[in-house]
């Protein structure tokens, strides 16, 4: 599960060299959590679009699950998330860190999980445009695995995370060729760091 990360530092702005030339001024925030905005990458450049997908076909502007995660073993099946997949709308969300809220002597305690080297993430998602009338959303979703054995103690999923050799695949393959990329991971590199202040969580 993912239910808030962050776009800041010094990680982003290596990103920014890495991805195509991504704006900078769109990567500085933090404490982003479901329906904000963040920043992403797809097969036709960036975006800045709305945590939690909003399928096509829904009627409404909202819908009344969460759709902030989508489960890699399943979204192929699932109608919010499916079309997506089938269409090839893929996206990459970059982030400097996640936060969790593991349960540790009966409280839950917040932590935040990024690479030990401080490189910064990059989360694989899904993307969708909504449009009734006059009014059109760009949203998306972060696609989860199950976590690696050095992160389950934090909690059980974890981000999908693709390295910087597959961003091509991952944006521009099909359905087929980018699926053997849903796979929880041996060891993700991430080390997760209790949050002492509630502000940063």
């Amino acid at each position: 599960m993912c239910g808030a990360f962050e776009q800041h530092g010094i990680a982003m702005h290596k990103w920014a060299a890495i991805l195509a030339d991504w704006p900078v001024n769109d990567i500085g925030r933090k404490n982003i959590r479901p329906t904000d905005l963040a920043a992403t990458l797809d097969a036709q450049g960036h975006a800045l679009r709305k945590w939690s997908l909003l399928p096509r076909w829904s009627k409404e502007p909202k819908l009344k699950f969460a759709t902030f995660n989508a489960r890699a073993e399943t979204l192929t099946e699932k109608p919010t998330f499916r079309d997506a997949w089938r269409r090839s709308q893929r996206c990459i969300i970059p982030a400097s860190a996640y936060f969790e809220w593991p349960v540790l002597d009966g409280k839950k305690q917040c932590h935040r999980l990024a690479r030990d080297d401080g490189e910064g993430i990059l989360f694989g998602g899904l993307w969708e445009t909504w449009q009734q009338a006059e009014i059109q959303l760009e949203t998306f979703t972060i696609i989860t695995t199950a976590a690696a054995a050095d992160i389950a103690w934090v909690h059980p999923r974890t981000p999908l995370l693709i390295d910087v050799e597959h961003i091509d695949q991952w944006l521009t393959a099909s359905p087929e060729e980018a699926g053997h990329l849903l796979r929880p991971r041996h060891n993700t590199g991430l080390q997760a760091c209790a949050v002492l202040s509630p502000k940063e969580c």
